[in-house]
């Protein structure tokens, strides 16, 4: 096998030699970390790469690694650091960050870089990455942990066929208890689930546009289990129909309540990409909507972003079909995913949501104001109103106001909440803004 592809490149202080010496500079980093900054870790697999570098002469081999580097050096700061690990895998280093959302931005230039055509010797080379993103702080790690995390999600990534994973590192996974795919399938069998609401506010009317429905596991369990856990929990063990009809059924039966309290509001349900992909899905949601004498205009449908380009033709006929039937239909967490562009037009979609990790970085970060101001002003052009969750200060909402943003999202205005608890708070709002 061709080496040529993976070794370090001479006198270029980016790229480290082994992946002993990454590990050992990602700890220093991380123990040199402020409290407000933010370390970013990737790691890549080139897919392929393995044998593209069988079939090249050393001559080729290193055209190809001239051509990677020399598209690699202009998006590498001067402490960022990689490593060529294999044929096929990459390990990148971004430490001093100041909010997780520049991480992301990397991983979107770094995938451009990989999957564009490289010239050599006459033709070209391609090939086909993934990556496993994570962030700082996460509690208890050091540098292997780190790499772990990154290196589980990469592995998500590229088992659901998404370019990219962002791996929530938050949950220390050593606390967890190990029969949790078990207890995760009890709660959902009891009919356990816990939903909670969280208001979107129109900032022209400042008027309670509609709510999003959030599962939870009961606080009173006896094992805590973090929502993340939770949902990454259901989505690898297969019950991600289960807990989505059970969160169907909640919803439903709450909004009736509500209707007959006096408040009507549209309720935001998200879908799994695996859900959306089940052949019965608009009959199963058709026939919830039909037991529950609620029509699917009262419903809105969040999807991320990832989840719509799998396959791109079964999609637009599912969304086609759950439109023709009245649900309202919202791009999630927009701007993390790798989606073209295009699938904007073909998608019959009513509304973009801007991820919370660009939103909260705005104030601080101006490359995530950038970020934000693109998206809105792409979701204008495409005729679409837009959502910015994770709003909680004052300058943040009236920075998205003045670049036409029309509903935010986050603790600025509420914390998700239970049912009963919505009714009250909603109808404080409506008294306070209308004074």
């Amino acid at each position: 096998m061709n080496n040529q592809l993976y070794g370090s490149v001479k006198g270029d202080p980016h790229c480290l030699s082994s992946c002993g010496e990454f590990a050992e500079k990602l700890q220093v980093e991380m123990s040199l970390a402020a409290e407000n900054q933010v370390l970013g870790l990737m790691v890549v697999n080139l897919q392929r790469s393995d044998r593209i570098a069988a079939l090249l002469s050393d001559k080729q081999a290193r055209q190809l690694q001239e051509s990677l580097w020399s598209r690699f050096k202009p998006i590498l700061r001067s402490r960022d650091s990689m490593v060529f690990v294999s044929p096929n895998e990459l390990w990148v280093m971004l430490p001093d960050l100041s909010v997780p959302a520049l991480a992301l931005l990397a991983a979107h230039r770094l995938l451009a870089i990989l999957e564009a055509p490289i010239p050599v010797d006459g033709g070209n080379v391609y090939f086909s990455p993934c990556i496993g993103v994570v962030c700082t702080p996460i509690q208890d790690a050091n540098a292997l942990t780190m790499l772990r995390i990154a290196d589980n999600a990469q592995k998500k990534a590229l088992n659901e066929h998404q370019k990219f994973s962002f791996a929530s590192g938050n949950v220390q996974t050593n606390l967890l208890p190990e029969n949790l795919p078990k207890l995760v399938a009890e709660v959902i069998e009891a009919n356990g689930l816990n939903v909670v609401y969280q208001p979107k506010v129109d900032l022209s009317t400042m008027r309670i546009h509609s709510v999003e429905a959030l599962v939870r596991c009961p606080s009173d369990h006896p094992e805590y289990i973090p929502v993340n856990v939770l949902i990454e929990t259901v989505e690898r063990c297969g019950l991600v129909e289960a807990l989505t009809l059970q969160v169907i059924n909640i919803v439903l039966r709450e909004s009736s309540q509500w209707q007959a309290a006096g408040l009507d509001v549209l309720i935001w349900i998200n879908l799994s990409a695996r859900l959306l992909a089940q052949a019965h899905l608009t009959a199963t949601l058709a026939h919830k909507m039909n037991i529950w004498l609620t029509h699917p205009s009262r419903i809105g449908l969040e999807l991320t972003e990832s989840a719509l380009i799998q396959d791109v033709a079964q999609t637009t006929e599912v969304l086609c079909e759950l439109k023709r039937l009245g649900f309202h239909l919202s791009i999630d967490d927009f701007g993390t995913g790798y989606s073209s562009f295009a699938y904007l037009r073909r998608f019959p979609i009513d509304e973009l949501k801007i991820d919370k990790l660009f939103v909260q970085g705005m104030i601080e970060s101006l490359q995530d104001r950038q970020i934000v101001k693109s998206i809105i002003d792409l979701a204008h052009n495409f005729g679409l109103p837009v959502v910015a969750e994770g709003v909680e200060d004052e300058k943040t909402l009236n920075l998205l106001k003045d670049m036409g943003c029309e509903q935010i999202q986050g603790f600025y205005f509420a914390k998700p909440m239970p049912a009963e608890q919505l009714l009250i708070w909603c109808a404080e709002f409506h008294r306070i803004h209308t004074a």
